[in-house]
């Protein structure tokens, strides 16, 4: 069978809520990003915004990523209260935020030399027409340590499995 579809946004898919990054308007976590970006216009003021909330007031759980179980999906809700995650949780969060605000984000997995090529999840942004590579997790660590930081990382230091 031959089949012929019209698709006005391709990109629509990652606005949108689904079972990983699960939200809507009443949660705490998205009432928050409506905070942090109510007098911003444009795409990349808004991610400014949430992406320098979430390195800054975020930590990395050792504990929850040594004892992690198979088929774990983030709580974004959870993730906003405790202010920790894993990779995982970091990522979903970001895509949460952003997807409420109107800006497509994929939540990545694969391996990272960020992260000694370990399994990892990051995201890529749409900016302007562009996606970009933005990695919350290394970068709260970073910040945490006053060490410089560039948003937008290079793709050679990262090979994707899926999105979502």
């Amino acid at each position: 069978h031959k089949l012929d579809a019209h698709i006005e946004n391709v990109n629509a898919i990652y606005l949108s809520s689904n079972c990983t990054v699960n939200w809507n308007s009443e949660m705490a976590t998205i009432k928050k990003a409506n905070e942090l970006t109510k007098n911003l216009s444009s795409d990349q003021e808004k991610f400014d915004a949430i992406y320098n909330y979430i390195i800054s007031n975020y930590k990395y759980d050792y504990n929850k990523a040594a004892t992690v179980q198979p088929g774990y999906v983030p709580d974004i809700e959870q993730i906003y209260n405790s202010k920790t995650g894993i990779c995982y949780d970091y990522s979903v969060l970001l895509a949460s935020m952003l997807r409420s605000q109107g800006i497509a984000s994929k939540v990545v997995k694969g391996n990272s030399a960020m992260v000694d090529n370990s399994y990892h999840a990051w995201n890529e942004v749409l900016i302007d027409g562009q996606w970009i590579i933005v990695d919350t997790t290394v970068d709260a660590v970073y910040h945490a340590s006053n060490a410089a930081i560039s948003v937008a990382k290079s793709i050679s230091q990262y090979s994707k499995t899926s999105e979502i």
